[in-house]
């Protein structure tokens, strides 16, 4: 039937298949469990998939670790075990909303029935209840694409507390190269002429200064601080009349390159007398915690998940949950 709308003075309709473990549509994606339909914030209709969390990781593991090959299961396991963790930290967390995760970036990406693969089906079930502990609660299993040669500590990259098992670990492998090399955005570049950069930082200019700037030219850009692992802390844009200086996650937001934040703020900038400003950087997302990639080549190299983890993670223990 049509799922687009609630009856007037109905809160919430839950919708449930007609046979036990069929899946339930919507916008034409099945899914397992229920889904309920609550009114939002506005008058919007928000669909809740309400199922197990076990057969929830196998919407999310393939969409986060991509199809491997068998020699890379180990990667797998270990992303199966993060996102899983990840999740029941994030138990209890949006009460008032009615659901505990968001189906995106913003908690972990969620694609129901269409999402899920064989390979990651088997990695969820191998490491059923397995999830990270440290002093007694699920650890923030933070992960990230690409680390480009070591991750950071949590407090570098984000507004939040240091961990001791989100602190700064090298991806370097016995023969001297990186772990996470063969990363599309192992390695990568950005180049903007010096109108094109004003302009992919005006929403932040107008957030700093409340307008938007006289000149929308940046005629410089400074490195002014690095954190421990080597990335960007502060970044300095000037032009006439305004300077900006950005700091952590909101330099990748107000750098915006081919239609999305900045790959990583691990970069230098490239010296340049055309007018054009190049940045040349490493690696792909936040940095703290599990360097996909990296556990993708230490897999190949024969790594289990276990020691995957207790790599990226140091001093957190995988334990039992259920």
């Amino acid at each position: 039937g049509d799922l687009t709308a609630i009856p007037d003075g109905v809160p919430s309709v839950r919708v449930v298949p007609r046979t036990t473990g069929m899946p339930v549509s919507v916008d034409g994606r099945p899914y397992r469990g229920s889904i309920e339909l609550r009114v939002a914030e506005g008058g919007k209709v928000s669909a809740i998939n309400q199922l197990a969390l076990e057969n929830y990781l196998l919407g999310v593991v393939p969409l986060e670790i991509g199809q491997r090959s068998p020699e890379e299961s180990a990667a797998v396991e270990a992303q199966a075990v993060a996102a899983r963790t990840y999740a029941v930290a994030q138990l209890g967390s949006q009460v008032e909303a009615g659901f505990d995760v968001f189906g995106t970036v913003s908690d972990q990406v969620y694609g129901g029935i269409a999402a899920e693969r064989e390979q990651s089906t088997a990695a969820v079930r191998r490491t059923a209840g397995r999830i990270l502990m440290f002093e007694g609660r699920p650890i923030r299993a933070y992960y990230h694409s690409t680390c480009g040669g070591s991750t950071a500590a949590i407090e570098e990259v984000m507004d939040r507390e240091p961990a001791p098992y989100l602190q700064s670990v090298s991806d370097a492998s016995p023969d001297g190269s990186d772990y996470c090399s063969a990363s599309p955005r192992y390695r990568w570049e950005a180049t903007w002429t010096r109108n094109q950069l004003g302009s992919a930082i005006q929403p932040g200019v107008r957030a700093r200064f409340g307008s938007a700037t006289a000149s929308r030219e940046v005629r410089s850009v400074e490195i002014i601080g690095r954190t421990p692992s080597g990335r960007v802390r502060d970044l300095a844009m000037r032009g006439d009349g305004f300077e900006l200086v950005l700091s952590r996650l909101d330099i990748r937001r107000a750098l915006v390159y081919e239609g999305r934040i900045l790959n990583s703020t691990n970069f230098v900038v490239e010296p340049r007398d055309d007018g054009l400003v190049e940045l040349h950087g490493r690696g792909y997302g936040h940095g703290a915690g599990m360097c996909q990639w990296g556990a993708i080549g230490r897999a190949g190299a024969g790594q289990d998940f276990e020691h995957i983890l207790e790599v990226y993670y140091p001093g957190a223990e995988l334990v039992n949950a259920y």
